[in-house]
């Protein structure tokens, strides 16, 4: 009897500790120990157990975890250990420590951190990073809510949560947020600059060669599609990806073809004329003009107005005075000689047999073309068109050269080498300048007298076209009919008869203008027709 109660007390004595290893929050590893008082019946378990040598509770839950000693040792958090199916953005953590796990956490932070948008069209590609939208992290204390796995309840709910983590897996994700209204900045400005004009191909003759460029297909962007699907992209489902989203455009092709222009390769006609005599302004009027409609694409069915491509006749455009005929004296005139330009164009036009749409001819004849050969303009009111009425494009080549003023039309030819042209002006009649048109001047000496404008006759013509087959003329075609009126003499005499004490006749002045009854003539002309 003595001996049994010594055996029972004893056992109430015996102190059972159970020591199990329990995975906690991003680490694993952490000894728990959970002393329980020992019961009469425990105390007898125990030494059953002991005496028999059956698993205790103990042993058997250590079999699931990594037994440490017991006792109250605090223990280093380094080499605690995230337990086995825990992930974060599908990053596996298990058995990583504590200063691990964190790192690849923050690690993988900077780098969603460093990402960007991207905006695509094709190859071309423009990027908005992340930076510049204040994206951030939300909950970067993940790790706290990783570290109580394994740690609440009891001992028996604290393994459960253990073996559900294993099992069924415990997967997080991280959130970011983000200033939606930059996004939305940076995504508007971002698809704007996608935006580009369409490029018609050109054509350009340098050096005796065509040189061609290829056209270039435009875009239009949707800019508010464009930026509603960035928005969503960064929406609902976004977890830190760097998503790649194409834009929302038109593209737009241009109106023609290279292949078009490279049918230009034919001289279809040509025409040159003389302004040798001409005044240094003159000559630059017309140099002017002339690069103004040099490099003209005109394509079929197009019409090309000579003044839509040379005025204004300004200054700023590049044109100087030079003279002009304006209420029967000689003026200075802005862009004075342009017409000298239209009349060889006209000239180059009638020789690649395209279609005259309006002409008109000088009020006064001028001296670099026959009678009916010109064809004159006046700002705003007259002006010289023609019409591409072929298959092809035509290209207008237009310069001045040893004084000289050229203009050239390419294109394809369409026309058989057996066949050739001429033209011919014929004068229909004929009208005399009538009496001296006298001015008289009392500040000027009796006796004196000055021709301001010679007289010129009037004309009637026509020119026609004749047109050979095979050196055989074939046919006969009226192109135009012109008239030209008459000009008398215009005569400055003087009146005054009383001595005048300072005046002295300079030998040989003739005013302020010193022209040519030729540049007189055509002065009254482009006064009266305009030039």
């Amino acid at each position: 009897m003595k001996k049994r109660s010594m055996k029972k007390w004893a056992g109430l004595a015996f102190g059972l500790c159970l020591c199990i290893t329990v995975p906690n929050a991003a680490f694993a590893g952490q000894a728990v120990t959970v002393e329980t008082a020992a019961s009469e019946t425990a105390g007898e378990t125990a030494s059953s157990a002991a005496e028999t040598g059956e698993e205790t509770a103990s042993e058997t839950m250590s079999s699931e975890t990594e037994a440490v000693p017991a006792g109250n040792d605090a223990f280093d958090p380094g080499d605690r250990t995230v337990p086995e199916g825990v992930s974060v953005d599908g990053m596996d953590l298990a058995g990583l420590t504590a200063q691990e796990a964190s790192a690849k956490i923050s690690d993988y932070i900077d780098s969603v951190l460093g990402g960007s948008l991207t905006l695509k069209a094709g190859e071309e590609t423009k990027e908005i990073a992340f930076a510049d939208i204040g994206i951030a992290a939300a909950d970067q204390q993940i790790m706290d809510e990783v570290s109580r796995i394994g740690t609440q309840g009891n001992l028996i709910e604290r393994y459960k949560s253990l073996a559900d983590t294993k099992y069924q897996k415990k997967a997080y994700e991280l959130s970011f947020s983000y200033d939606q209204d930059k996004l939305k900045a940076a995504l508007k400005e971002e698809a704007e600059a996608f935006n580009s004009e369409v490029q018609e191909p050109s054509l350009v003759r340098h050096g005796g060669e065509f040189i061609l460029t290829d056209s270039k297909v435009g875009r239009k962007v949707d800019v508010d599609a464009t930026v509603a699907d960035g928005m969503a992209a960064m929406g609902e489902g976004w977890h830190g990806q760097s998503p790649v989203v194409d834009i929302t455009a038109e593209e737009i092709k241009p109106s023609h073809t290279s292949e078009e222009l490279a049918e230009v390769t034919d001289l279809l006609g040509s025409y040159s004329t003389s302004y040798w005599s001409s005044s240094s302004n003159r000559i630059a009027n017309i140099a002017n003009g002339a690069s103004l409609i040099d490099e003209t694409v005109l394509y079929p069915g197009e019409s090309f107005s000579f003044l839509s491509h040379v005025e204004p006749f300004t200054t700023e455009n590049g044109y100087y005075q030079a003279t002009g005929y304006s209420g029967g004296k000689v003026v200075p005139s802005t862009g004075g000689g342009i017409c000298q330009v239209s009349t060889t164009l006209y000239n180059a036009v009638l020789r690649a047999e395209l279609e005259v749409v309006d002409r008109s001819c000088h009020g006064l004849t001028v001296s670099y073309v026959d009678l009916a050969e010109d064809a004159t303009v006046s700002e705003g009111s007259v002006d010289f068109v023609f019409r591409n009425n072929l298959e092809n494009p035509v290209y207008i080549e237009a310069f001045t050269y040893e004084g000289e003023v050229y203009v050239r039309i390419y294109g394809k030819e369409y026309r058989p080498a057996s066949r050739t042209i001429e033209f011919e002006s014929v004068t229909d009649d004929v009208y005399s300048p009538g009496e001296d048109v006298i001015s008289y001047d009392n500040t000027l000496p009796a006796g004196y007298e000055e021709v301001t404008q010679s007289a010129h006759q009037g004309y009637a013509a026509s020119l026609y076209k004749i047109i050979y087959e095979n050196g055989e003329k074939v046919d006969t075609q009226l192109v135009n009919t012109s008239r030209y009126a008459s000009s008398p003499r215009y005569v400055t005499v003087g009146t005054y008869t009383e001595p005048a004490e300072d005046y002295s006749e300079t030998e040989g002045d003739s005013g302020d203008y010193d022209i040519s009854d030729e540049e007189a003539a055509d002065a009254a002309a482009e006064a009266w027709q305009g030039d």
